[in-house]
């Protein structure tokens, strides 16, 4: 038999002496990932949506979404038209920061117009008669190259006149 190369010692190369400890390092990093994978199959790294409010005479609003979201995934945002008064032209008019960096994968119901109004989405929902209720879904999904935070801002008209604004924060994580 060849003898041991110059460098090797044979105690501690082949037999692993004084290293019996090493393979419990290897399964406390792996029972690390196994419980980072559980968490997040609980729901304590999830998209949990979070409801903001804004009410004026002529109607009240509520806003339904995350406040905090991943790269690559899919999220919904509700927004909730109570009015109080007649609206004759109800429009929802998004600021940028909903279209930088997300994609609408779908609006449902489908507004009767849209229109961009100086960098923002604006959606036409028609005539809300008083005692009504009007609920939008958007679907969005993030694009995976969008991180940091930004302000989010909706807000209800009826024709050119300023009925309320709802803003809210959105975090975007890697």
């Amino acid at each position: 038999m060849a003898d041991q190369p110059d460098g090797i010692a044979l105690p501690r190369h082949r037999d692993l002496e004084g290293r019996a400890w090493h393979p419990w390092v290897r399964r406390a990093l792996l029972a690390v990932l196994l419980l980072i994978a559980v968490l997040a199959l609980a729901g304590v790294f999830g998209q949990r949506p979070s409801s903001t409010s804004a009410e004026a005479a002529p109607a009240t609003m509520t806003i339904s979404a995350p406040d905090a979201v991943r790269g690559g995934l899919l999220f919904q945002a509700r927004f909730t038209i109570e009015a109080s008064q007649a609206l004759n032209d109800a429009t929802l008019v998004l600021n940028q920061a909903w279209l930088d960096g997300l994609t609408i994968n779908t609006i449902e119901p489908s507004p009767v117009n849209e229109a961009s109004r100086n960098g923002s989405l604006a959606l036409s929902l028609g005539h809300l008669p008083a005692g009504s209720k009007y609920v939008l879904y958007m679907e969005f999904q993030v694009n995976p190259t969008t991180v940091g935070s930004r302000t989010l801002r909706a807000s209800l008209e009826d024709g050119d006149l300023p009925v309320l604004t709802i803003s809210r924060g959105l975090r975007i994580f890697l």
